[in-house]
This record gives C-alpha cells, structure tokens and sequence, in this order.
C-alpha cells in the first residue's frame, strides 16, 4: 500500500526540490504596490441581527441583477452556557438559519428560514442562472447524527420561510458537520464531510464525499468519497471556474465530530474536468511543516489555480501559497504570501476564500496582521483585520484592508458579480474561544478593475424526469451507495417532509370523497336493502 501511495500523491513539499519549480518566475511584491490591486473597498457594515444573540458562519450568493442573498447561523450562546436543569429554557431554540437580502440600499428584515434546533447549524448557499437560491444546512434528525438537507427558493421570495421548498436528505451516514456547494450551468455540485470507512487509526472518522445533481436538487448522483483516509477531513471547499472544471480543496487530520482529539496534519486538492465523474490524482500539501491547515483554492479558469493555507506552529506564521498554470500538473516552488501574517492560531474554524473576476484575477480574504518581517510579526495586541489580496498571474498585490478592529474577523466568504463586483462576509467575535459576548456578521462591497460581465439570459428550463447517472470514481474513490431508511420512518427532522408525505396528505384529503361515491354506489345496487 505504500508504495501505492507514494504513485498517486504528489507532494508540494517535495516538489520544491525539483528543477520544474523553476519555471513559475514568481517576483517578490514590493510594499509601494498598491493595496488590494486596485480593488475600491466600500466601508464595512454590520448586517442587522438580533442583539441577544450570536450571529456568525455567513454565506452568501450574488444574483443576477446584484442583489446580495446572505444567510448565517444564530445562537443562543446564553441559553446553551447557562441552561441549568429546571430552567424555562427551551433547547429546541438554540440555533436557526437566518436570512437577509441587500439591495443596494438596505437590508431585508431578517427571517429564519430553518426551524430552530438544539445543535449548531452549519449552511452554505449558491445562486443558479435562474436566480433560484440553493442551499446546505445541518439539522440534527430524528435518528442520532447530523443530516446535511439542501432545499431551494426563488430569489424573488427568499425572505419567506414558506417559499422554501421541502427539504432533501442529502448526507449518507448523518455525520455531517460541514458541506459547501456550487452550481454551474444547470447542475448543482456538493462536497461534505460524513463518517468514512472503518479503518486506519481514527476508525470512524470523516472522508470527503461529493454528489452532484442535473434536474435542480430531485435527485441525487451516489456519494463518492474523494479521497478516504481514516484520518479525519473537514472543511470542503468547492469552487468551480468558468470552463466547468470543479476544483475540490480540505483539511486532513482532524474532524468535528469523530476526529477531536487528532490535529491538522496537511491539506488536500482535486480537480474534475468532466462534471464530477472521474477526479483527478489528490495533491498533498505538507509544505512547510505537517501542522497545514486552512486549504482554499481558486482558479482563473485558463489552467492557472492557486493553493492558500496555513500552519498551527507559531514557528510558521506565514500565510503560504503554490500556484500551476496547467491544472494542477505542475506546481510552483511553495512559499509565504509577502507582507501579511495569519492570526494566531487558536479556532479550528477559521478559513480562507477565493474568487475569480472577469479579468482571471484571483481574489483572496484571509484574516491577519500586515507584516514584512515574518521572523516578528506583529502581536496579538495589534488590530485584528480581515484583508484582501488580488493574485495577477506572476505576483500578489499588497493587503488591503476590508475590516480592522479589537474583535477577531473570521470565517470569510467571497463572491464575484457582474465580472468586477466584490462581496465579502464574515463575522467577528470578540475572543477566539468565549462565546459569552454576542459575535456579530458583517459585509463589504467592493469594485475591481476587471471588464463588466452583462448577465446572459438564461435558455427555458425543463426540469428532467430522469435521475443522476451514477459517477464514475477513480479507482481511489469509494463509491457508498445511499443508506436506505428504515421501515416506517423518514430519516427527516419533525416538520420536514419528503414526496412521500405530500401522497399521505392528498390521500387523507380525498377519502371523504372516496366514501361518498362508495355510498352512492352502494344505494344505488341496493347493498342496503333489508332482505325479503
């Protein structure tokens, strides 16, 4: 088996050693470039939220006339820390899904659009090119574990709780903590975390898998476990870039829910080029030390894509980067994003985000100090900011600021819009690990020098009767059949529902119809005539 390994992984730390690093020609950025790439960053504002309550783990989706869809995590951090037994404290309230729209000028009122639950809800959405929302979140089930649901609603309606449609179990082992997902053209791609294989040393622990579906969310293609280890994975990223090629990127050696008393040991990449039925061979990043944490990847959708992460080792407090220009072939020489340094590292939920605009150049948020000097980078008693860095193809721009603050910004996401248009969000804490203080969410546009992309119309939509082929996984991924539900039971939360309970319904709906015609008939041939 190792030598199996040794084949099919391609090691970035080694790769420094070979000849063919030389070819990247990549420059150091010199501090007078300017901040950001030439980004204007309008000022950051709070997203409105309740005030008694934590709002944090933001995601967002930019449609095609501009409006922004954000949706994020609320927590009753009071209720859950200080819940004594006999307190008039309903746990069923702790968490929910809220959802609010901008439009420019404000904020839609704030709804949650997923019941509320005891456990954490993690949620990620994405927009298609019909302006419909698509959207992951965790809900715990009525069978122990977390379920990953997806449902979907018009951009037009979102802010109703009722124009979402009903939710679909789409994890295969409810063990999920974490999923991100993507669309391109009219087929929607998912990546996840969920209980892998028994075996290695963490028996149990998490794999990636991965699921697309062609008909907008009915059904599902078999999951497939994109790289099964045994030894925890956690924080899927997916991007995908304007060919349709789908870039994959995570954390090994440590999952929320099996694997807490593993670390981080390195990151993870791969590629599809045809929709998600065959993957390519993973790459493994160990460079510069086996403590990697924080994967993100972004693609300029011409064959260049770019790696970003970081080190638990306060020894390493750089922010580091490997680039390829031919689909992740070949790889530069690994090295240390200039001027800026990580946060120090204290919260295993932290991450990266990338984004790509009209121009094919990569945008990055990662949150940080600016430093030229990574042997003494600045202290924890400097401001805590949230920059961003734009990737031209041979160097980084200098970080710019979007947020900087006493609190921690953390957990950003980036989108791109119209081309040139950037939306960022993230939330701020005021401590890495006390959840005391309520966290907050928070935005910020800004405006590249990329060409404006007008919105193409998109082609009528007829949904397909037939389901997802089944992918055809490398041999080094585990295709797992889906679990089928037990006998009598749904698999789903109380207050969700599938197909099968719409039948339930409109049969109780018609059976006072059913036995009237059935009288009728039965007065008519006599049935209930007395006899003789």
């Amino acid at each position: 088996m190792a030598s199996l390994v040794d084949r099919r992984f391609v090691h970035v730390a080694l790769l420094a050693t070979f000849s063919l690093l030389a070819l990247s020609g990549l420059t150091a950025v010199s501090s007078a470039q300017q901040p950001g790439g030439g980004v204007v960053w309008e000022p950051s504002m709070r997203v409105p939220s309740p005030e008694e309550t934590s709002s944090w783990f933001p995601d967002l989706a930019v449609d095609s006339e501009g409006r922004v869809h954000l949706v994020w995590c609320e927590t009753n951090h009071k209720a859950m820390n200080y819940a004594q037994p006999g307190d008039d404290i309903d746990p069923s309230r702790f968490e929910r899904v809220y959802y609010s729209m901008w439009d420019g000028q404000q904020w839609s009122p704030y709804n949650d659009i997923v019941p509320p639950q005891q456990d954490i809800i993690r949620n990620a959405i994405a927009v298609d090119r019909y302006d419909t929302l698509h959207l992951l979140f965790e809900f715990t089930p009525s069978v122990p574990g977390y379920g990953l649901y997806y449902k979907q609603a018009s951009a037009n309606a979102a802010s109703s709780a009722a124009a979402w449609s009903f939710p679909r179990l789409v994890n295969g082992r409810n063990f999920t903590y974490m999923g991100d997902i993507a669309v391109f053209q009219d087929t929607l791609h998912i990546v996840y975390d969920d209980r892998g294989a028994e075996r290695g040393v963490c028996r149990g622990c998490a794999d990636i898998f991965y699921r697309h579906s062609t008909d907008r969310g009915r059904t599902w293609s078999a999951p497939v476990a994109l790289f099964p280890t045994g030894t925890g994975s956690s924080r899927a990223q997916i991007e995908i870039d304007r060919t349709g090629a789908i870039h994959v990127a995570w954390d090994e050696g440590w999952d929320r829910l099996a694997g807490r008393s593993g670390d981080p040991e390195y990151g993870v990449y791969m590629y599809s080029a045809d929709a998600g039925n065959t993957w390519s061979v993973p790459t493994v990043i160990t460079y510069p030390v086996s403590t990697n944490v924080q994967l993100s990847v972004g693609s300029n959708g011409q064959g260049g894509v770019m790696l970003v992460w970081r080190t638990t080792s306060p020894e390493y407090p750089g922010i580091y980067y490997v680039w390829s220009t031919d689909q992740g072939q070949s790889w530069s020489s690994p090295q240390a994003i200039p001027n800026i340094v990580a946060v120090r590292w204290n919260d295993p939920f932290d991450l990266y985000d990338m984004a790509t605009d009209s121009a094919g150049h990569i945008h990055l948020l990662v949150g940080g100090y600016v430093s030229t000097n990574l042997a003494a980078p600045p202290s924890d008693g400097s401001p805590h900011g949230l920059y961003h860095l734009e990737w031209d193809g041979d160097r980084w721009s200098f970080p710019a600021p979007v947020y900087r603050g006493s609190w921690y910004p953390m957990y950003p996401h980036l989108v791109v819009g119209g081309g040139n248009q950037l939306h960022a969000t993230w939330f701020i804490r005021e401590d890495l690990w006390k959840d005391e203080t309520p966290h907050q969410v928070w935005y910020a546009h800004g405006q590249s020098q990329a060409p404006t992309e007008t919105p193409v119309a998109p082609p009528t939509f007829t949904p397909s009767p037939q389901p997802t082929p089944t992918p055809k996984p490398i041999s080094m991924s585990t295709a797992i059949p889906h679990p089928e539900l037990n006998s009598g039971t749904s698999g789903l939360p109380e207050g969700l529902y599938t197909e099968s309970d719409d039948v339930l319904r409109l049969t109780v709906a018609l059976s006072p119809v059913v036995l009237l015609v059935l009288v009728i008939v039965a007065i008519k041939l006599g049935w209930f005539r007395r006899p003789g």
